[in-house]
This record gives structure tokens, C-alpha cells and sequence, in this order.
């Protein structure tokens, strides 16, 4: 079994080092392969990194772009240079814990259906401090604890945004042939997450096993954390843990149910997906109609003024 990590990397001198040790200093697994994107670093990225290859000239890759592609191209590009038996997704800021390769690979394991495997993770901030009472899925609302078993996290997706961070994500190689010709207009991480989910093949690990840094400079993270208190009630009214008692509540939900619908609709005609698509767009536009019609009911007035304005502004035909 060959390990391999895909790192992408840009200005990330000031905490490449902790992440590549972390890496690299894992139990019980050896890193075979560690494949660096670099996209067109300016600061002493690249100069440490050549360190890292003098020292482990069998394990680094490193590949720079000529001109910067941003991060989705770059993983994507970093994926396909893998040639691992599975390939664990990195970001260079972060730092892993001891045993994340195992206990990933141990999900793997007991699920051998498994393409892909995600986790949980800590937050820390810029000087290595953990940020206290909240992780990485609590930023993306993924109430994991709460929602029913076994969770649909093609719903959850849908309506909620993407709860998949790829910086704690593992996947099998042969999913690398799928990604490139799958869902342009999406970060790589939820690309790969709503592949996998359609194939039934995504499963997660709830325990924390990176430390997912939040500073300044990074280009994509938890840019929202402190409103995440006022955003809890709607997300968990998203997720059916909660009902809607406004007006405002319910064409809130109304909103994610025709979402959901719509993303079913798009992927009507994928190929290598076992979820059955045409049942997934009936149950989502019957839901949505459901809802529709207790808000009616409810709100007669709000809902045939707000219905008007839909079809003058050509929204959420049915």
C-alpha cells in the first residue's frame, strides 16, 4: 500500500514547516509520497520546501506553476501527479495530528465500499492556540451529533452548503479520473464531496484529526466565525432539527428546498453516480411544494405578495 499527500501550496513560509513535520512524523504509516503544487510562491516557500527535498529526495515532488491558477486547479493538478494507493489532501498551514493517517485508514477499513474519508478538527489560530468550544464542523454547521443516522449528506449539502473540508479529506486514487469532468463551478473539496456522496462512497471520521489553522491571510477558511450564533437557528430549521414559526423561517426553508431540487436536476445525466437521481428530484419537488402550501396556508397575504414578486423577478419557477 502507497501513501500519497497533496499538498498545494502559495506564501505559506510562515507555517509550511509544522505542517510538513506533521506530515511526515505520523504513527504506525509511512508517507510515500508527498506532491507539492506550489502556485508561483513570492515569499521563501519554495526555498524550504527544496530543504524538505534535499533531506527526503525520495518522498518530495515539487512542482511550481508559471503563472498562479488559484486553488481548486492546483489541488486538482497535485491529485492527478499522485500515484498513491490513497491520496490525503493537504493544506499548508495546518497541522496534522500523530495518528490521522491511521484512524483515517481505519475508517477505510470498516467500510470497504469507502472512496473517500473526512474528519473532524480542531481550530487553532495564528500562534498555534486552539480556539476553545468550537471545531471545523461546527463552522459549516455539520451537527453530526443531532442529525438522524445514518445522514443524508446529499441533503445536508444541498441545503446547507458544503460541510466537507478538504484539508481533512482522504480518497482512493481511481477518483482522481472522475474529478476533472465533474462540476467545474465548484471548489475542489465540495467537487469531490458531492461525487462521492452520488456514489455513495463518502464516510467520515468524527473524531479531530487535524488542526485547521484560521488567520489573516488565508485564501479560503471560517471567514464568518463569530456570526455563527445568529446563523444557528436558520441552519438547524435547514436541517430539520428545528421548525420554522415566521414568515421569514419558512421562505427560508422554502429556499433551500428548492435548491436542493435544482442541484438534483444537475446532475440528472452524471455518469459513475448509483444514487437514484430521478427519485431524488421527485422527493425534493414534492417537499418543496409540501412547504409551499403549509406557508400559503399560514401566510396568505406574505405569501401571495412575495409569490407575485417570484414571477415578476422569474424566481423559483416550478
Amino acid at each position: 500500500m502507497k501513501i500519497s499527500v497533496a499538498l498545494c501550496t502559495y506564501n505559506g513560509a510562515s507555517y509550511i514547516k509544522k505542517q510538513l513535520d506533521s506530515i511526515l512524523y505520523q504513527k504506525e504509516y509511512t508517507i510515500n509520497e508527498i506532491v507539492i503544487c506550489d502556485d508561483n510562491s513570492t515569499d521563501d516557500t519554495l526555498e524550504i520546501l527544496n530543504i524538505y527535498k534535499q533531506i527526503y529526495p525520495t518522498i518530495f515532488s515539487i512542482h511550481r506553476n508559471d503563472i498562479n491558477i488559484g486553488s481548486t486547479q492546483n489541488f486538482e493538478k497535485a491529485i492527478a501527479l499522485c500515484s498513491g494507493d490513497f491520496i490525503f489532501l493537504a493544506d499548508q498551514d495546518d497541522i496534522w495530528k500523530e495518528d490521522k493517517v491511521q484512524k483515517t485508514l481505519a475508517v477505510f477499513d470498516k467500510n470497504p465500499n469507502a472512496e473517500g474519508v473526512f474528519s473532524n478538527a480542531d481550530l487553532i489560530d495564528q500562534n498555534d492556540k486552539l480556539i476553545p468550544l468550537l471545531t471545523i464542523w461546527d463552522s459549516v454547521f455539520f451537527l453530526e451529533k443531532e442529525l438522524p443516522k445514518p445522514i443524508d449528506l446529499f441533503d445536508v449539502i444541498s441545503k446547507n452548503g458544503n460541510i466537507v473540508t478538504g484539508a481533512t479529506l482522504c480518497i482512493r486514487n481511481h477518483i482522481k479520473d472522475f474529478i476533472r469532468s465533474f462540476d467545474e463551478d465548484v471548489l475542489h473539496d465540495e467537487k469531490i464531496a458531492t461525487l462521492l456522496i452520488l456514489r455513495e462512497s463518502l464516510y467520515y471520521s468524527t473524531e479531530n484529526l487535524i488542526s485547521y489553522r484560521i488567520h489573516d491571510k488565508q485564501q479560503v477558511g471560517m471567514k464568518n466565525m463569530y456570526k455563527l450564533i445568529t446563523k444557528n437557528r436558520l441552519k438547524r430549521i435547514v436541517l430539520d432539527l428545528e421548525k420554522p414559526s415566521s414568515f421569514k423561517e419558512y421562505r427560508h426553508l422554502s429556499k433551500k428546498k428548492y435548491l436542493k431540487f435544482h442541484k438534483s436536476k444537475k446532475y440528472l445525466n452524471c455518469n459513475s453516480i448509483k444514487i437514484d437521481i430521478q427519485d431524488l428530484i421527485t422527493k425534493s419537488h414534492s417537499e418543496f411544494l409540501d412547504l409551499n402550501t403549509k406557508m400559503k396556508l399560514k401566510f396568505p397575504i406574505r405569501y401571495r405578495f412575495v409569490s407575485l414578486s417570484d414571477k415578476l423577478l422569474n424566481k423559483r419557477e416550478k
